[in-house]
């Protein structure tokens, strides 16, 4: 809280004083509202006002006041001017002690009004617990405390949204309404009903579904709002039109384009930052959506004067100047030569990408002597950038014999990226044979993924087309070595084509090959740390195809980590330039990413909509081995997945991969999706099938170079065979085999996934109640929704019947259904750990059957215990001489009681347990997450969330909590829960400090 507001507080609450506040801000800001939280915190009524109602209105809004003297009634009736009148007003108001008044609007308030409420302020702020809140768009008049109202942040934006339609709401919607709105809290709720009304945003009951418009109307009403406030500025209206047609121009420029002198335009500026319509030292919109109001409202004929004015004003900054060609009228010859100069200060500035587009622009504007070679500069430079245009520009380059030579290999690559084989095919059967169009096929067929074609073309040639192979070729010859199992092999050739000379795109272009060579060689973390700075270095220099490429690899090194959060961002970043040039088969790609990074999550419906979006791209293009990608994706997901039917659309899918795959022959790739394979008919029971397709996997995988991950993967294959073929001994070998491996090389998190089918086979569940809370601690949700359903069917030991409470209720490892079941069980667990012998049948009768007749109830009693007792063993009950009791049935309640261990908490207890023992396991789970703070933060906090979230007042757990989770290092749920816990504990009235680390450090350690 700002001091000024802490200072009005202070006068509400000790009465010693009086206190005016003005806050100030844009409009729709939320200044109205920011005066009633700080009235609603001072715990007051709180009366509003419009700065407009004449003050001989204002008595009839206020009860009549207590003890008011006879001249103050006297004169409030000579209001609004009268001798004493705005003194009895004052003394009315005071009267109501402590109280609060808002006056809305103060900018609408004509002279002599706000003149009057001036003068009221003055009175008010010497009268004991009264606060005066003005609002205003406008500066702050003189002498008055003033306080900034602030748009939103990003996580404030969040917050409000998922105020108005519930935390579920995608946060790319989240994220498109802050790009609009801008933090600006009304014109948030605006986008918000905008896109539900337009369909653009719509639940089906379950989740929300989302589409971006194609074109971001303004909503009706945020244009009326500003429109409105734009009429504020007079007879500066003209002005405004020119700094929206060059927001961000210096005064020099602006003063220009309005035709205004500098002196005219500073005192012009001063009026309209006076009325809040711009900010800043730079004289900017307060809000963006101004500009784009104002550039709606102008005529054409407006619109191209101002232009031509911002082109001459621009005269000596060519890069600026191009931005109103088009608006100007610019004859085509003029045109042309400026964005010739343009793309020349561009690629001054290493900006290749613009350098590009500029003289595509320009090659379409020039005469017929410069239009070729101006559209193979611009192909070369938006190779990276812009696909589509860059293979127009090359293509129609090739038809002059003097420029086929430089641009053939570039059209063939882009001609296979864009369309296909059969678009390379054809692009090459038109040109001359020779060195030249044998290495643009082979760079083509690796970019499509044919890594044996490519092989195929350079091993048909002969050693000394070979060794004068440039380097693009012989790195494109290295991934395709790579990509078919011959990793020593493509690292001879890569150490080859490093110790050469090497220009700087030549090097980059090696290290994506060097980033690939660490992965296949189990260097994870080193791969995705190159792949970060390649694809960094890319970007700056605009070879966005070969950054998004090396993005969307570094997400599957990470996943492969564990960090699924950091590989979520990298996909984005691949998907958002994949979109941005025009790659439909990369996009469909990352999109099968990001639906791995989502089944990693556990997000299982996330991950099956983006893979049947991707597989809907890629059936229609020539990119097969894409194709394999999402139809493995698919079977995996399905595999795992527990919904009806899931089996046999995992078997589908893989007979589907298995078809393209052997029609691919591309070794690697058959040896993964046999093992994909391999696995769905393991889920489906069918053992014998899945033994073969493995014993295929691994011969294949015999003739590649050793590979660790595809090792432990075909373990993992074979032990799931033989589970289902009930050879349970040689399965758990295979698996413990397969972890071993894993742990040596793959990293904890792969380790960790074949743990829990080793431990699911072993019947460990202790082992699989530590690798779920492993899973649940770093954000895994596939882990840990696998190891929870290990748990449900892990075998128990024999005669070892456990009852579950501390979380979701289990029996026997299988959740509790029913009420009766549940709350039966329970009941008889409170007795036991209360040290009852029994608990009698009407006690009972009456907690599970309320309101029926006694006899009913007993009988209805009867019929529950027998039910339970066949589901789960006769000896889950025992019959006592007044009722029953729990039987030979050990509880991880009763258990953490006895040697707290955070691990056997898995969730929050049952909502049917009684309330005096939640409170003693909850104080128990206190008492042990503090014990574990030192040593296992991670786990503190988890159990701190627990009690925090079962009650959000306990400012115990969330100290708790927030201690544990500072010293994970875990800042972001840090500061994320703390940001709730103000709010929450805020409705009641508990004020926190703004800072976590304040609040920390005024707690008792």
């Amino acid at each position: 809280m700002r001091s000024e507001e802490q200072a009005a507080l202070r006068a509400l609450r000790n009465r010693r004083q009086g206190a005016v506040l003005a806050y100030h801000g844009p409009a729709g800001v939320g200044k109205t509202h920011a005066a009633h939280d700080l009235l609603r915190r001072g715990g007051v009524q709180a009366h509003t006002v419009a700065a407009t109602l004449p003050l001989t209105e204002w008595p009839a809004r206020f009860p009549a006041g207590r003890g008011l003297p006879g001249w103050a009634e006297a004169a409030l009736r000579r209001l609004p001017d009268g001798d004493g009148a705005l003194s009895a007003l004052a003394a009315l108001i005071a009267a109501h002690a402590p109280v609060g008044v808002i006056v809305d609007d103060l900018h609408d308030a004509p002279p002599t009004q706000a003149a009057a409420l001036r003068t009221l302020a003055d009175l008010l702020g010497r009268a004991r617990g009264v606060v005066l809140l003005f609002t205003t768009r406008h500066a702050v008049p003189d002498g008055l405390a003033a306080c900034a109202v602030e748009p939103l942040d990003a996580d404030g934006t969040d917050a409000l949204c998922a105020g108005e339609l519930g935390p579920d709401l995608p946060p790319e919607v989240r994220r498109w309404v802050y790009g609009r709105a801008r933090g600006n809290p009304l014109f948030t709720l605006e986008y918000l009903r905008f896109l539900v009304r337009s369909g653009h945003l719509y639940s089906d009951g379950q989740r929300w579904h989302w589409r971006a418009p194609q074109q971001a109307r303004l909503p009706g009403r945020i244009e009326a709002l500003i429109d409105l406030t734009l009429e504020r500025a007079g007879t500066h209206r003209a002005l405004l039109a020119a700094r929206a047609s060059v927001p961000d121009a210096p005064p020099d420029v602006w003063a220009q384009v309005a035709e205004v002198s500098p002196d005219a335009l500073r005192a012009a500026a001063h009026d309209l930052a006076q009325q809040g319509l711009l900010v800043g030292e730079h004289a900017a919109f307060s809000h963006p959506l101004y500009a784009e109001v104002l550039r709606a409202q102008t005529t054409p004929e407006q619109a191209r004067a101002l232009a031509r004015r911002a082109l001459a004003a621009y005269h000596g900054d060519p890069l600026r100047a191009v931005e109103f060609l088009d608006a100007a009228g610019t004859p085509p010859t003029e045109a042309a030569d400026l964005l010739e100069r343009a793309a020349a200060a561009a690629q001054t500035r290493g900006l290749a990408a613009q350098a590009g587009t500029l003289l595509a622009r320009a090659s379409d504007l020039a005469g017929p002597e410069r239009r070729a070679e101006l559209a193979v500069q611009a192909a070369q430079l938006l190779q990276g950038s812009d696909l589509p245009r860059a293979l127009d520009l090359a293509v129609r380059t090739l038809a002059d014999p003097a420029l086929a030579e430089r641009t053939l290999p570039l059209a063939a690559t882009l001609s296979a990226r864009a369309g296909g084989r059969a678009a390379l095919d054809s692009l090459l059967a038109a040109q001359p044979p020779g060195p030249l169009a044998d290495g643009a096929r082979i760079m083509a067929l690796q970019n499509i993924g044919d890594h044996v074609g490519a092989l195929s073309a350079w091993e048909a040639l002969n050693g000394d087309q070979q060794g004068a192979a440039g380097v693009p070729v012989r790195s494109a010859v290295a991934m395709a070595l790579l990509a078919t199992g011959r990793r020593h092999d493509a690292a001879r050739e890569l150490d080859a084509l490093l110790a050469g000379p090497l220009s700087e795109p030549e090097r980059q272009r090696l290290l994506g090959v060097q980033v690939m060579l660490l992965y296949h060689q189990g260097e994870y973390r080193a791969a995705a740390d190159l792949a970060a700075d390649t694809a960094q270095s890319m970007q700056d220099a605009g070879n966005s195809v070969g950054a998004s490429a090396l993005w969307h690899n570094r997400a599957a090194f990470l996943r492969m980590l564990g960090e699924l959060d950091a590989a979520m961002d990298s996909v984005g970043h691949a998907l958002e330039a994949r979109q941005r040039l025009g790659d439909a088969r990369g996009y469909a790609s990352s999109l099968g990413m990001r639906a791995e990074l989502h089944f990693e999550r556990g997000e299982l419906e996330r991950a099956e909509d983006a893979l049947i979006e991707a597989q809907g791209v890629l059936t229609y293009l020539d990119g097969a081995h894409f194709l394999l990608n999402a139809l493995g994706m698919l079977t995996s997901l399905y595999t795992l997945s527990g919904a009806p039917l899931s089996a046999e659309l995992a078997l589908h899918h893989a007979r589907r991969a298995l078809r393209l795959a052997q029609d691919l022959g591309n070794a690697r790739l058959l040896v993964e999706t046999l093992n994909d394979a391999s696995r769905a008919h393991a889920r489906a029971g069918q053992g014998e099938r899945a033994l073969e397709l493995v014993e295929e996997a691994e011969a294949r995988a015999a003739t590649l170079s050793a590979d660790p991950r595809t090792q432990s993967r075909n373990g993992v294959a074979r032990g799931l065979a033989l589970d289902a073929l009930g050879r349970r001994g040689e399965a758990l070998a295979a698996l413990q085999a397969a972890e071993a491996v894993a742990r040596e090389h793959l990293g904890e998190y792969e380790a960790d996934r074949v743990a829990v089918d080793v431990a699911r086979l072993a019947g460990d569940r202790d082992a699989l109640n530590a690798l779920a809370q492993r899973f649940e601690a770093r954000g895994q949700g596939l882990g840990t929704l696998l190891a929870r359903r290990a748990l449900g069917r892990a075998a128990a030991p024999a005669g070892d019947v456990r009852l579950r409470v501390l979380g979701p209720l289990e029996l026997d490892g299988a959740p509790v259904r029913g009420e009766v079941r549940r709350t039966l069980l329970l009941r008889l667990l409170e007795a036991r750990l209360q040290g009852r012998a029994e608990v009698t049948r009407l006690d009972l009768a009456d907690d599970l059957y309320p309101g029926r007749p006694e006899a009913q109830a007993l009988g209805a009693l009867k019929q529950g215990v027998a039910a339970l007792r066949a589901a789960a063993g006769h000896s889950v009950i025992v019959t006592t001489p007044g009722g029953y009791a729990l039987g030979d049935v050990p509880s991880d309640a009763e258990a953490f009681l006895a040697a707290p261990e955070l691990g056997l908490w898995r969730g929050p207890l049952p909502p049917e347990l009684g309330e005096a023992q939640r409170e003693v396991l909850h104080a128990a789970l206190l008492r042990a997450a503090r014990a574990a703070l030192a040593d296992d933060p991670a786990a503190s906090a988890r159990a701190g969330r627990l009690l925090w979230d079962e009650d959000t007042l306990d400012e115990a757990a969330l100290t708790l909590t927030l201690d544990a989770l500072r010293r994970s290092d875990n800042h972001r749920s840090l500061t994320r829960l703390y940001g709730a816990a103000r709010a929450q504990l805020g409705e009641v009235g508990v004020v926190l400090p703004e800072r976590w680390q304040d609040y920390l450090a005024a707690r008792p350690s």
